[in-house]
């Protein structure tokens, strides 16, 4: 069996900033099949990153900005430490 005949499921329920890795990482690859992540959280965690994920139809869009497409919202993060 070749590399590419083996599908490629990343499973990610860490937030936003995993996400956006997770999904430039299976853009590049011919071999993905599905990438997991997590919809149902606290109300407030979109606000942890400059641009949450857009998905359109089911599907993540891999955005166009440079780096992962996104960064951390430090300010809102210092507004939810952790318990």
């Amino acid at each position: 069996m070749k590399i590419d005949e083996v599908n490629v499921a990343p499973h990610n329920f860490y937030g936003h900033l995993a996400s956006a890795m997770s999904a430039n990482f299976c853009a590049a690859l011919p071999n993905f099949r599905i990438m997991e992540i997590e919809v149902d959280d606290v109300a407030w965690k979109d606000d942890l990153v400059t641009h949450p994920p857009e998905i359109r139809n089911g599907e993540d869009v891999v955005s166009d900005r440079p780096g992962w497409g996104t960064d951390v919202n430090e300010e809102a993060v210092r507004a939810h430490p952790p318990n």
